[in-house]
């Protein structure tokens, strides 16, 4: 199973870059899951990408379901479309924020081929 050392301590993903144990995310590994998919180049994330990792989990937390992205922007006080610039892929952005390999039917729906938008 794959592995990422943060502080000297290795975090389990697995075969799709996603964490094993959800519980393990914080905003360092946050950054190097974004670094790993190319989102950022460099550490620290700004403060709108880690704001709307922080809103998607808490929203899957409560609601075990992902967030319309537009709502991610009215909700946390950003542009309309601030999931689409900070993350152009929000199945990406999922995963960043330490949340478990969604199904294809999610993923189709965040990419817009599902009706979701």
């Amino acid at each position: 199973m794959p592995t990422i050392e943060v502080e000297g301590s290795k975090v389990e993903l697995d075969d799709e870059g996603y964490l094993v144990h959800p519980e393990d995310w914080n905003e360092k590994i946050a950054c190097i899951l974004a670094e790993r998919e190319g989102i950022i180049k460099k550490c620290p994330m700004t403060k709108e990408k880690v704001g709307i990792l922080k809103f998607m989990r808490e929203y899957y937390k409560n609601f075990e379901a992902f967030p319309i992205p537009r709502g991610i922007c009215v909700n946390i006080h950003q542009p309309r479309n601030c999931t689409y610039e900070e993350f152009p892929d929000p199945s990406i952005a999922w995963k960043i924020a330490g949340l478990p390999q969604p199904s294809r039917h999610v993923v189709a729906q965040l990419k817009g081929l599902g009706g979701v938008s």
